[in-house]
């Protein structure tokens, strides 16, 4: 693996402050690629302060996807090709957190803003005039392209952190990875009777700042590790897509 194409040319400290930017590399594990990490991050990183050890030093992401009626986001169409809108709930939460990314390359500029779930109607409903609400420049997108539910995925992830360069970096690891289409402005804790995205594999992900941390070049040169371009929420679609034209053929003979 060439470890120069992760580092950028200048540096993006003051973006990174002004846009929330930051680098993310992404790879796929198997099961004994992924005991290695596991077991070479808990040796070299503190754990995220969001894991819980019932669950194995991991926690739940319920991400519901929006897009719209044309699949402009999954088909990369612009303006919104690059871009990803969605909303996530950790475990059983009542805590939705409203996203938008923004990637192009490795690199990624993420907008987030909180609000409790009992508020999650109000992203495609107005308020009134004068209201203030965190939310409002996501529930603007969402009026604005006329996005709607799209997918639904669910995943456990394994989470490590450190610092350098006074600033956080994280290991993560995304196991049991479902997911499935929607049309429901919904977020369930969990929904494990949707198809496995990545049955037998894993994703790991490398999140920085600036340049890449010795840290993670000591891992990248030590572990052989095989980068991907993995999505979860296009492969949710694509799956429910090749299994809806299966169902169809089935049917037609």
């Amino acid at each position: 693996m060439d470890l120069k194409l992760f580092l950028p040319d200048s540096d993006t400290e003051n973006v990174y402050h002004a846009r929330d930017e930051r680098i993310e590399l992404k790879f796929i594990l198997t099961p004994e690629l992924k005991d290695q990490v596991a077991s070479w991050a808990k040796q070299y990183m503190r754990t995220d302060p969001h894991c819980t050890a019932t669950r194995g030093d991991s926690y739940e992401i319920n991400t519901l996807y929006l897009d719209t009626a044309a699949q402009d986001i999954f088909h990369k169409t612009p303006p919104l090709g690059n871009t990803k809108y969605r909303l996530r709930r950790y475990a059983a939460e009542q805590t939705v957190w409203l996203e938008s990314k923004f990637k192009q390359n490795n690199l990624v500029q993420k907008n987030r803003s909180a609000i409790p779930l009992a508020q999650l109607h109000c992203v495609k409903h107005p308020l009134s005039a004068g209201d203030h609400w965190p939310g409002e420049w996501f529930r603007n997108r969402v009026f604005q392209y006329d996005l709607q539910p799209s997918a639904l995925v669910h995943y456990q992830r394994f989470a490590r952190t450190s610092c350098y360069q006074d600033q956080i970096i994280r290991l993560t690891i995304d196991s049991k990875i479902t997911g499935q289409q929607t049309c429901n402005w919904e977020i369930p804790p969990g929904c494990d009777a949707s198809p496995s995205l990545l049955p037998d594999e894993q994703v790991l992900e490398l999140k920085f700042h600036h340049s890449l941390p010795p840290l993670f070049k000591g891992l990248l040169l030590d572990v052989p590790l095989i980068s991907t371009g993995f999505s979860k929420y296009r492969t949710a679609l694509s799956s429910e897509i090749t299994q809806t034209g299966l169902r169809n053929r089935a049917d037609s003979i």
